[in-house]
């Protein structure tokens, strides 16, 4: 730990020995000070505020005349940061603000011009922005915390658009424990908030080390009761026959279950919506196909239910559905009626008279007992998704002598039950504080963004499949001291496959964040970005005896494209939208070493991918590289990855390979093409999307294939002049006026669309 002789930083505007030293919240403090735009990324603990207020000591040492914006997701957290500022900063305390949408607005207005430091709520500052209630001009700096929420219709981003706007010489310090694990997404916080530059600090850091605690991660397996399994069973044979129904009316590529998650359900529903207002209501089997798929969602929560929570959370939900006043829909009727989950409901019924809960109940009382025995002082928080879980976990929590528990939840009412308000939030965590509560079993409310002191244990009652939720949850231990983190599954369920998702998106994150931060700038990444998609690019055929493999530019690490070179193929690097390789006109090859091959089977990628390559490609395959041995030396119940498997060959219809190493996978790839091209003599054609692209998605399709021209300017074009033929007639000058064509765009569009054809020799 730190030496007990402290040193304190020194500065005008930092009260004297409240700052202590430390070394890498200085580093991180002086990067964002030299100008640029920065992401801070830390582990909860180890003190981004005060980085944060390093950085406000900085500015206002430099522009002592500006103000300090400094925005947060909630009330709560807002005002923990305003008690922050006014114990730190050497500033009038009447001139660091608070502003909340429970202030009036002509008072927000009166208070930002006195203010130096304003700790606001981000929708406040959004709607007085919009309608000029406050001038951004004068702040020098805006800290976005919690900056992973900046996507999307967010408030922050609206705010960093108009700061960088208005205030270009404006500094901007975006702070979070994790920005999320897809780079797409890190790229959009990014761009959404001005960012050039990105700072990570981990706990194994070498300047971290002496400041952070260690944090114990445990996980407890439990076997899921035979009659939870009968009754799995009993809801899967249901599903199944939606997912039937599904793939009748061509509305699926495949009948396996695992192409059927939450999300692909939803965006299926609401396609069969589209196709059923575009019918004008005339077309019978769209209303069947969409009472399926809405039965397919309740099913599939219901398996949800008995998996991670037990018989009370599912017998309740079953129960909610039956009783549902009003017109019931066509679902839920057919979900209720089916032969399978009436049985459901008679069995969830008959467990829950008898008291029997799901074994992670006995698993979290003997951790939590086990815990306050050997410690009695000590508190914990036990997270769990589902507010029926949490009543019931309390309940049974309670029965204890030594706990003493109250639930935590957010403030919207789900059904009949009332949330929290924010003002019994904060007499729920003060209770924990003094120790008349030693356990707070909480919703994901307890996440971010409160000010909820560190404990001794948290537990995961289910795992998360997010990194950022993973993150923030473990947090919430190991601040002061060393912490203990144990995580409850179920084995063989989606238990298993969340944590290992949530783990492996994590470590991919850091990844990212590094490669991203080596890449300095993004500049150079925003050009690749607006030509992402394949069609863009410039096609290569086969000359005389050559043959041409495409490859994923995200192989390069692979080894196999250096490989295929010594063959004497001839390499072409293309950021591909499906697969890894295509080596003739109908293939595409998706290449995956055995971990990554398991871990898209848990994380439900793999059903994605080929889904995309069989829409795409008319003879897509599967080269699994590595030890076969070790495909079931992982985590994983052997029967989940022998269906996979047989899913893969007879469901989807996608052959699979087997390779020992990277040089076995060239040769096969390189056989392949040479079949494919040197015999039949045809180049190799690249295909983007799917199959049946609409009249303006081929319009937008065909303008994207311009130099430069994304997504985005495609549109604007198109809305410009109105059809393909006008945007091929216009003048240098017109196609100037649509935003960020310049006039070196404008001359590379006109190039292309106005050269004489000249056929490759």
């Amino acid at each position: 730990m730190a030496s007990e002789k402290k040193e304190f930083v020194e500065n005008p505007f930092i009260k004297p020995k409240t700052v202590e030293k430390r070394v890498f919240q200085e580093k991180l403090a002086a990067s964002v000070l030299k100008g640029v735009n920065s992401l801070v990324v830390a582990p909860t603990a180890l003190g981004k505020t005060i980085v944060a207020v390093l950085v406000i000591a900085g500015v206002l040492e430099k522009n002592p005349d500006k103000k300090i914006l400094f925005l947060a997701p909630t009330k709560p957290l807002c005002e923990q940061h305003k008690k922050t500022m006014k114990k730190l900063m050497k500033i009038e305390e009447e001139e660091i603000i608070l502003l909340t949408g429970t202030t009036p607005a002509k008072k927000r207005a009166k208070e930002w011009e006195k203010a130096k430091i304003i700790v606001a709520t981000p929708q406040t500052i959004e709607n007085d922005l919009r309608k000029d209630r406050v001038s951004i001009k004068d702040v020098g700096l805006t800290i976005f915390d919690e900056a992973h929420r900046a996507v999307g219709e967010y408030a922050y981003v609206y705010i960093a658009k108009k700061f960088v706007k208005k205030n270009p010489k404006g500094l901007v310090l975006a702070i979070t424990a994790s920005p999320g694990g897809k780079e797409a997404h890190i790229k959009e916080v990014c761009r959404n908030l001005g960012i050039k530059n990105i700072e990570i600090k981990v706990l194994d850091d070498e300047d971290v080390v002496p400041y952070s605690h260690e944090i114990k991660v445990e996980w407890l397996v439990v076997e899921l009761p035979k009659e939870f399994q009968d009754m799995r069973g009993l809801i899967e044979h249901f599903m199944k026959r939606q997912a039937e129904t599904l793939y009748k009316f061509r509305l699926s590529k495949t009948k396996s279950l695992n192409a059927f998650g939450k999300a692909r359900l939803i965006e299926m529903q609401n396609s069969i919506r589209k196709r059923i207002q575009a019918s004008g209501g005339k077309n019978p089997s769209l209303f069947a196909a969409a009472t399926a798929a809405a039965a397919l969602m309740k099913a599939s929560h219901a398996h949800t239910l008995l998996e991670t929570q037990g018989i009370s959370a599912l017998y309740s939900y079953l129960e909610r559905e039956k009783n549902k006043t009003g017109k019931v829909s066509r679902a839920t009727s057919q979900f209720l009626a089916s032969m399978e989950m009436v049985q459901v409901r008679e069995l969830a019924e008959e467990l829950d008279a008898k008291g029997i809960n799901h074994p992670k109940f006995d698993a979290l009382k003997k951790v939590l007992t086990a815990q306050f025995k050997l410690k009695p002082n000590s508190n914990a928080i036990v997270f769990n998704h589902y507010r029926d879980s949490i009543r019931k976990v309390t309940e049974e929590l309670n029965k204890l002598k030594e706990i003493k528990a109250e639930k935590f939840v957010g403030q919207a009412a789900r059904g009949k039950e009332k949330g929290m308000t924010q003002k019994e939030q904060a007499e729920r965590i003060e209770e924990l504080k003094k120790g008349n509560l030693n356990c707070l079993v909480a919703s994901s409310v307890a996440e971010e963004g409160l000010d909820i002191p560190s404990v001794d244990l948290v537990v995961f009652y289910e795992p998360v499949p997010s990194e950022i939720r993973f993150i923030q949850r473990r947090g919430r231990t190991g601040r002061l001291a060393s912490g203990r983190a144990v995580i409850l599954m179920a084995k063989g369920t989606r238990d298993e496959a969340y944590y290992w998702t949530s783990v492996n998106k994590e470590k991919k994150m850091h990844k990212i964040l590094h490669k991203m931060k080596r890449a300095g700038k993004d500049e150079k990444d925003s050009a690749k970005e607006k030509q992402t998609t394949l069609h863009s690019f410039k096609e290569t055929g086969a000359e005389n005896d050559e043959i041409v493999v495409y490859v994923d530019s995200r192989e390069r690490e692979s080894g196999v494209a250096g490989m295929l070179k010594e063959h004497g193929c001839t390499v072409v690097e293309r950021q591909l939208e499906t697969g890894d390789y295509i080596p003739g006109k109908e293939i595409v090859i998706e290449r995956k070493a055995v971990s990554d091959f398991l871990l898209s089977i848990v994380d439900g990628r793999l059903s994605k991918q080929l889904i995309n390559m069989a829409e795409s490609y008319e003879r897509p395959l599967v080269i699994v590289e590595g030890n076969k041995d070790k495909l079931f030396e992982r985590n994983i119940h052997p029967n989940a990855i022998i269906g996979m498997l047989t899913s893969i060959a007879l469901n989807y219809r996608v052959p699979i390979l087997f390779t020992d190493s990277a040089r076995e996978t060239a040769k096969y790839i390189y056989v392949i093409a040479k079949r494919e091209q040197a015999s039949k003599g045809t180049d190799v054609r690249l295909r983007i999307g799917r199959k049946g692209l609409k009249l303006g998605e081929q319009q937008r399709f065909v303008v994207e294939s311009l130099p430069l021209v994304g997504p985005k300017m495609a549109k604007s074009l198109l809305k410009k002049f109105g059809s393909v033929k006008g945007i091929v007639n216009a003048q240098s000058k017109e196609l100037q006026e649509v935003e960020n064509m310049g006039q070196k765009k404008a001359k590379l569009v006109r190039q292309v669309l106005l050269s004489k054809f000249e056929e490759e020799e």
